[in-house]
């Protein structure tokens, strides 16, 4: 379990409201797929990683990896396309429930950093839920995918104002000093990438993947706490 007291001047002002509001169930959450986009370098392994734009709706001036909203045409993708079994038998959902998340993966990463990754490629890592009281909500699933031979990662979206590649424990030191900033799935994955030594190692991984949705609750002194059942 992860407890996290919310400083964040933005987050603390929406966590606030809502509980003002008397805690509603707050809005559906959209299905989207975000993707970790790893290689190996002299260093160890790195991950492709995007600052969003201060003046995005959603988590402006964040870190995060590329990803987004699944789309209508989304839903297009065959069932039967290589590798979407696989991922499904992984993500404990019906193959058809998982095309969608695996087309959208696919799409984002080609239109936010110009890398075109093949569905086959694509490896579960986790499943998060967006809490209640954020007024903008996503089931998101946590995808990686190694970096494809041949190809060069660059910002291709106006959705974020810079972007590249970086080891695990460089961003997580970079959040704990508060040169950037993350959101709790962003950091567990990180923390996660970190324990292993190549890419290979990291993709050939089969974690046990649950639907993560923190909450808020508050501390008898009155501080607002975001709580996180792991998995």
């Amino acid at each position: 379990m992860l407890r996290r007291p919310v400083r964040d001047e933005g987050l603390l002002e929406r966590a606030e409201a809502w509980v003002g509001a008397g805690s509603p169930a707050g809005p559906q959450p959209r299905p989207a797929a975000t993707v970790m986009l790893v290689r190996d370098t002299a260093s160890g392994v790195e991950v492709y990683v995007q600052r969003r734009a201060a003046t995005m709706a959603f988590a402006p001036s964040m870190v995060v990896f590329p990803g987004g909203r699944v789309d209508p045409a989304d839903h297009s993708l065959d069932a039967s396309t290589p590798g979407v079994v696989d991922l499904a038998a992984h993500m404990g959902v019906a193959a058809a429930e998982a095309a969608p998340f695996a087309a959208a993966a696919v799409r984002e990463v080609e239109e936010e950093c110009g890398v075109r990754v093949e569905v086959a490629a694509l490896r579960g890592r986790g499943h998060w839920v967006t809490p209640a009281f954020e007024p903008r909500r996503y089931d998101t699933w946590i995808l990686a995918a190694g970096m494809p031979a041949g190809q060069e990662a660059r910002e291709t979206s106006g959705e974020s104002d810079g972007g590249g590649w970086a080891g695990a424990e460089v961003l997580l030191a970079m959040a704990a000093a508060g040169q950037v900033r993350m959101m709790p799935p962003q950091v567990w994955a990180l923390q996660a990438l970190g324990t292993f030594g190549t890419a290979a190692e990291f993709l050939a991984d089969r974690p046990v993947i649950r639907r993560v949705t923190p909450v808020l609750e508050q501390d008898p002194d009155g501080t607002l706490v975001l709580v996180t059942e792991l998995p």
